[in-house]
């Protein structure tokens, strides 16, 4: 399976240290919108599951959760 950053695009090819992370469902709650988890590593057998989201790197997951989420982000 071939993945892409989540923010940049980038291809993953064999390069190591991307990070994954995985979107919840949006809430009907006032004060959480949405959920994200970032794991913080790679995990090669989670990366294909629907809610996955992929970064090549820690700027690229900074810049896609400030763009998605904004300040209201609580990020586990």
């Amino acid at each position: 399976m071939e993945f892409l950053c989540s923010f940049c695009g980038k291809r993953r090819g064999d390069a190591k240290d991307w990070l994954l992370g995985f979107e919840g469902t949006k809430e009907k709650s006032v004060v959480m919108k949405y959920t994200i988890t970032l794991l913080g590593k790679w995990d090669e057998e989670r990366a294909s599951e629907p809610n996955a989201v992929h970064f090549c790197s820690t700027a690229c997951q900074n810049n896609y959760v400030y763009k998605n989420y904004g300040d209201d982000t609580w990020a586990a």
